[in-house]
């Protein structure tokens, strides 16, 4: 499995692929990402999950920053699961200026 964490390197691991499938994910996995990523893995040439923790899915009095994050953990997890790249991306490389509620 690929692990990537930029655009220009996830366009890269899938050049080759006309078809990827794809599983959005904010990470700390259960087996029902899981279940998604076994059931949307025959539907492309190339199985893509990506773990990202989005701001914007928080409202202001949540609390953004004790989200679990278990990338190590969930890396393993997708491996065994058959994922093909890991799409982890940094908030700086999704949005490069500051997001906020306004």
């Amino acid at each position: 499995m690929h692990i990537v964490h930029t655009l220009p390197d996830l366009r890269a691991a899938l050049a080759a692929s006309a078809k990827p499938a794809f599983v959005p994910t904010m990470g700390n996995l259960h087996d029902g990402h899981l279940a998604l990523v076994r059931q949307a893995k025959p539907l492309g040439d190339a199985m893509v999950v990506s773990i990202f923790v989005n701001r914007l899915q928080f409202l202001p009095h949540e609390d953004f920053d004790s989200y679990p994050r278990t990338l190590e953990m969930d890396a393993a997890k997708l491996q065994a699961a058959g994922c093909d790249v890991l799409f982890a991306p940094r908030e700086q490389d999704l949005y490069p200026e500051p997001q906020t509620f306004k």
